[in-house]
């Protein structure tokens, strides 16, 4: 049956936002240093683009960094990436990364080597997981590409600013690398944590799109002197909530493949730093609005102490943009 609307332009679906691109994401936690920190590089081949951005806070003062150029014309399997400016060498893969970045306003070396090895969210797949995955709800159940992988590390380097001030760094952090098909602008809310404690590290995320509204995809795991294990189960409950509409307390409740229970507070009304993070280039009228907030943290059954990023986005049609 035809309608009088279906003669006329129709609304662009969600699923037309979906592209392939390629990530890497590396976070430096250093509270003893007063260094924190988001890099990210960012690839679209299908628009022709390669996105360099920093966000930085060291020692109080704040650092941006942005830059777009073409997709790099030799990029399959290379050692080193990045514009000149910001720059990344894969010293041994897995183990070693060197990241610097060089302007008028910073001059970083950060070496990151490997904490633990490489988890493969795949994994979570085959875990016992009732929630639905990242790859079943980012690419609409069309079995396209959805690769993530993730690595808990330690970080060393050193700062210098145009004034002299010079800033040693000795702390962890954690790394994201992902090949996939995904459009950020569809989601609806998400949070995305690298969580370090002195005995053991976790990776754990959930998000909600506009195509798939009232599901939650959930993943995560947890690596000690054990191994890596994905988790089995994931709940997350947020509570209180700050002027800039962000959650006072994330609170997980997460439980492994062999039924460990592990329940993690991260103090977001504490946090020692917070930096906007913008995804991927903004398209259509819908924001998607990101903030880094590096974070306390307590294992409430050993009450070990830690330290994370907490990633929380929300889409401007959930509730608007965070302060």
């Amino acid at each position: 049956m035809t309608t009088t609307h279906d003669d006329l332009p129709h609304p662009v679906p969600a699923f037309a936002q979906l592209r392939y691109k390629e990530n890497y994401f590396f976070i430096l936690l250093a509270p003893e240093s007063d260094a924190f920190g988001v890099i990210h590089l960012n690839h679209e081949p299908g628009h022709n683009r390669a996105r360099y951005t920093a966000n930085f806070e060291i020692a109080g003062r704040s650092i941006r960094y942005a830059n777009m150029t073409p997709f790099p014309e030799k990029y399959e399997y290379e050692r080193r990436i990045g514009d000149g400016s910001l720059n990344l060498h894969f010293a041994k893969v897995h183990e070693r990364f060197e990241l610097t970045l060089k302007t008028d306003e910073i001059d970083l070396d950060l070496a990151l080597t490997g904490r633990f090895p490489t988890f493969d969210y795949s994994a979570c797949r085959t875990a016992g997981n009732p929630a639905p995955s990242f790859q079943e709800i980012m690419t609409l159940g069309l079995n396209l590409p959805y690769n993530h992988q993730q690595q808990p590390l330690l970080a060393d380097g050193t700062v210098s600013f145009p004034d002299g001030k010079k800033v040693t760094i000795s702390g962890s952090g954690y790394r994201d690398h992902s090949w996939v098909m995904r459009a950020d602008a569809g989601s609806l809310e998400h949070d995305w944590c690298g969580l370090n404690f002195p005995s053991r590290s976790f990776g754990i995320k959930t998000i909600s799109t506009a195509w798939r509204p009232g599901i939650v995809a959930k993943e995560g795991y947890v690596a000690d002197d054990e191994g890596l294990r994905a988790l089995r189960y994931i709940e997350t409950t947020r509570e209180g909530k700050q002027a800039d509409g962000l959650c006072e307390t994330l609170i997980h409740k997460v439980e492994d493949v062999f039924g460990n229970k592990y329940t993690i507070k991260s103090d977001i009304v504490g946090r020692h730093a917070h930096v906007p993070l913008a995804s991927e280039a903004p398209t259509g009228g819908a924001g998607y609005n990101i903030v880094e907030n590096f974070c306390p943290l307590e294992l409430v059954e050993t009450g070990e102490k830690g330290v994370g990023l907490v990633e929380i986005g929300r889409n401007s049609i959930v509730g608007g943009p965070y302060a």
